[in-house]
């Protein structure tokens, strides 16, 4: 349950500007509330980002408050910002499958 409610808690942010790293977003996400963690993932081939982010909040107004805001300007990139769908083949849910199926067996 508790995992649920902290993916709940995630937002996508997309076209994040090359120069911007970890470090400034967390920075400006924090102005909405207390961040949990920050996910920048990277291409190995290229060296840089992948130009989107996973923001988790730790409470569901921080993450309102980044909702509310219309507009998101970073290092002078407008980001789209919007709340994380959960999906099927998330991680998490394919390993709780595994462990479901392997209770059964």
């Amino acid at each position: 349950m508790a995992a649920t409610l902290a993916r709940n808690l995630q937002l996508y942010v997309g076209r994040v500007a090359w120069t911007v790293g970890q470090k400034e977003l967390k920075e400006y996400f924090t102005q909405f509330g207390p961040v949990k963690k920050i996910r920048l993932p990277w291409n190995k081939d290229t060296g840089f980002h992948k130009q989107y982010a996973i923001v988790q909040y730790r409470t569901e107004e921080g993450m309102n408050n980044a909702l509310g805001r219309d507009m998101h300007l970073l290092e002078g990139n407008k980001m789209v910002v919007q709340r994380k769908q959960l999906n099927a083949n998330s991680s998490e849910q394919f390993r709780r499958g595994l462990a479901d199926q392997n209770a059964l067996q």
